[in-house]
């Protein structure tokens, strides 16, 4: 019996492919972060990362799964590892409710820590999504729905334990605020406003601080006049 053609592949080969994946994707990402989803086309993409139309249908198939490719290769670890911490978290709680603090930092350390990953190259990455939650675009909107819910849903129920004195919807309103900081700081990471000071923070300081931050805001009581209204 003849071997199939994929076994007579030598590593050299099989690596090519996987590289041209992944300049795809990294050119891929930096175009949309400075232009926009809609703004660049196939064709931006396969001039700047120096390939042919064909790796794009090869690896991808059309614009909108490499748009897709590119949310997966960001998102889904870092949906992972928040569910693994948070595993761990319940775990270690058993029969009690988790402590609010170690809820949070399960979703917070892995965000921090991807960003300051400096391999990881996560900064036209936050450009990305920046500029995504600024433009209307459904499918994507369904996109990150579809990575951002279950993850949602798991801590949603774990800080209802924590905080069982919330409602659900002062629950949405304190993780909204909370996701806000999150998303703005990391934004902001590579930048100096005017006045400040500089900062040079590890993960465990800018994890611990952002933790202390949420939890603060999680306990805090409601003014009389929201609590009436």
């Amino acid at each position: 019996m003849k071997p199939h053609p994929r076994q007579w592949k030598t590593p050299l080969l099989l690596e090519r492919p996987a590289k041209t994946r992944t300049c795809i994707l990294d050119v891929a990402e930096r175009l949309f972060a400075e232009h926009g989803l809609e703004r660049v086309s196939i064709r931006d993409i396969i001039q700047t990362a120096k390939v042919n139309l064909g790796a794009i249908y090869y690896h991808f198939g059309t614009k909108q799964q490499l748009i897709a490719a590119i949310f997966e290769r960001r998102l889904v670890p870092l949906d992972q590892e928040r569910l693994r911490l948070l595993d761990a978290v319940e775990k270690a709680a058993g029969a009690k409710a988790p402590k609010l603090e170690d809820v949070l930092e399960a979703f917070i350390r892995p965000a921090v820590q991807h960003a300051m990953d400096l391999e990881q190259d996560s900064a036209v990455f936050r450009k990305l999504m920046a500029r995504c939650f600024m433009e209307a675009n459904p499918e994507l909107e369904a996109l990150l729905h579809s990575h951002f819910g279950p993850v949602a849903r798991r801590f949603d129920a774990a800080l209802m334990r924590a905080m069982p004195q919330l409602t659900r919807v002062e629950l949405f309103w304190r993780m909204n605020l909370i996701l806000g900081a999150l998303h703005h700081s990391l934004l902001m990471l590579d930048k100096v406003p005017p006045g400040a000071p500089k900062i040079h923070a590890n993960v465990e300081d800018y994890v611990q601080r952002l933790v202390a931050f949420g939890a603060a805001g999680f306990r805090a009581p409601l003014p009389a006049t929201t609590r009436k209204s």
